[in-house]
């Protein structure tokens, strides 16, 4: 992992080179030693916008993450917990009651993946249309109210809503890898196992660091917090490069710190866990539920599908035409969900955004598909030999892939819009920061695959988690990095753009955030739930938190 670290400082440093002549073409270039050195002794340069050290600027922005990241995570602790004891409460019942138990579980998914499903910035928004605007019990944005810099308790009122945006996802992905955990057949079980369960919880969700922080950048920018995740956006969109680079340099750490206790952690999982019985097969009707269970969320495509061909309907004109007579309009007979501040049509403008948008998830998730199925089966198939030779060399062959993975997506998504330019395509930039993941993916799936039914697990449940869960990350990227102004650039309507724009007037006209983020909701659902469904064929449900890392 250090050694993958130092690859990624290096690969930081290296981003100042092809960045930095676009806007400084009268300086001297810097060299690759010089940056690399500049970035392991903290100078960063200074940045273009503030004429401040950027080692400055981070450190005054940094404790804001941490105090963010730090109630995010215990949130998601608290959370994971109470969700983890209820599904096995609801599993136990499944054993003794079948049909209302699987009923009972399949309602409490639904729940919790409505929840979980919703990108971390739609989620924010629609937070703060409950709790904010409607409600009035918690401040929308900032981390402080005028006049009280220095009151806990409005302090703490500014923190509930971020962090608690950004604890549902890490929240459900290691209740659900704990649960799998601690319910798999076994012929004994105890304390020993509740240990393993609770080290593997704590591994699990420390894992995702890398998925918080890349989620911290859009919620600060939604709520306006004073992080690095906010100061990374706007040095971007005034192409303040030194500090860009400062933010990822300073993100890789914090990545290594979360990594580092994961694994931690996950050492101390492998010393306690228990492990499961080949003997002790699943009831037939926990089978039948389970296949009933995938007819149900493999279904739910269907959403996303009929999306995309409504916007197939909607002329690129419909959804991009200005009417100054119709600005701001409530629904009528010929605008059916209304028009927004322009006089443009919501429902067309829906209908396109979200056939542009899944245009480019497909896209990306179609490009990653097959070097990650290749690459997640080599170093798989290496990894589940244990033995130190095959072990070590699948850790070699993952150096790469674990490098980027200290890049938080959503700020890799931007450089490598930065770096290819708009017109060499969003889904290329998206398909290159969630490649590493998905290799990570599959190497997990086919290390937990069954071994009697390893060959069919691997053939066709595992390369269709891998999709569903490239269109679920995919999506949840593209639509980030439409709504911070680097994806899909207009006239082309995009769903995460429509939410940028209209969390910029959430105050004065919040109905306008509504429909696309209704939209945004159905399509993550869907993939999420379809993903989750495929992995339930294996022996861990871990292969989904790695697509947050």
């Amino acid at each position: 992992m250090l050694i993958a670290f130092g690859l990624a400082l290096a690969l930081i440093a290296a981003l100042q080179g092809p960045l930095r002549p676009t806007t400084l073409g009268r300086q001297p270039p810097t060299t690759f030693g010089k940056a690399l050195a500049g970035l392991l002794s903290g100078d960063w340069g200074v940045s273009l916008t503030t004429r401040q050290p950027v080692t400055d600027m981070i450190g005054r922005y940094l404790p804001n993450t941490l105090l963010l990241l730090g109630a995010a995570l215990f949130l998601a602790a608290l959370l994971a917990l109470a969700a983890t004891l209820v599904a096995v409460l609801i599993h136990k019942l499944e054993e003794k009651a079948g049909l209302p138990g699987s009923i009972l579980k399949g309602l409490g998914r639904l729940v919790v993946f409505g929840k979980a499903a919703m990108p971390a910035f739609g989620l924010a928004v629609f937070l703060i249309l409950i709790f904010a605007i409607q409600l009035k019990w918690l401040p929308a944005a900032g981390m402080f109210s005028l006049g009280k810099p220095g009151d806990l308790g409005d302090r703490i009122s500014h923190l509930i809503l971020p962090a608690l945006a950004l604890a549902i996802l890490p929240a459900a992905l290691t209740a659900q890898a704990v649960t799998r955990q601690v319910t798999l057949p076994r012929e004994r079980a105890g304390v020993r196992l509740w240990l393993a369960g609770l080290f593997k919880g704590f591994g699990v969700l420390l894992g995702q660091i890398g998925g918080l922080i890349s989620a911290a950048v859009l919620v600060e920018t939604v709520f306006a917090w004073p992080g690095v995740g906010r100061a990374a956006t706007d040095a971007a969109m005034s192409r303040d490069y030194p500090l860009l680079v400062g933010v990822i340099g300073a993100c890789a750490g914090l990545i290594l710190a979360g990594r580092l206790a994961a694994e931690l952690f996950r050492w101390l999982e492998r010393l306690m866990r228990l492990p499961a019985s080949t003997q002790l097969e699943p009831s037939s009707w926990r089978k039948t539920a389970r296949v009933i269970w995938v007819v149900v969320a493999l279904a739910l495509l269907l959403a996303p599908l009929a999306l995309a061909i409504a916007g197939l309907t909607v002329g690129p004109d419909a959804a991009t035409k200005v009417d100054s007579r119709a600005m701001g309009q409530p629904p009528s007979a010929s605008h059916p969900w209304g028009t927004d501040r322009l006089g443009r049509d919501l429902q067309a403008r829906v209908f396109r955004g979200g056939l542009t948008t899944l245009g480019v998830v497909v896209l990306a998730a179609v490009i990653i598909l097959l070097p990650s199925l290749l690459g997640g089966a080599l170093t798989g198939f290496l990894a589940s030999r244990r033995v130190w030779w095959a072990e070590s060399l699948a850790d070699f062959l993952l150096l790469p892939a674990d490098a980027l993975l200290f890049i938080p997506a959503v700020l890799a998504g931007i450089v490598m819009v930065m770096l290819l330019g708009p017109s060499a395509g969003v889904g290329l930039a998206v398909a290159v920061a969630l490649l590493p993941r998905a290799v990570r993916v599959y190497q997990t799936l086919w290390t937990a695959a069954p071994e009697q039914r390893k060959r069919l697990a691997l053939t066709l449940a595992g390369p269709g988690v891998l999709l569903l869960g490239g269109l679920f990350a995919g999506f949840g990227l593209v639509t980030a990095l439409d709504l911070v102004g680097w994806g899909v650039q207009p006239p082309l309507p995009t769903l995460g753009g429509m939410v940028g724009e209209a969390t910029r007037l959430l105050t004065v006209r919040p109905e306008g955030a509504l429909a696309p983020g209704i939209a945004i909701w159905v399509c993550a659902f869907a993939f999420y739930t379809a993903a989750d469904a495929l992995v339930g064929f294996f022996y861990s449900k871990e292969a989904l938190a790695r697509l947050n890392e």
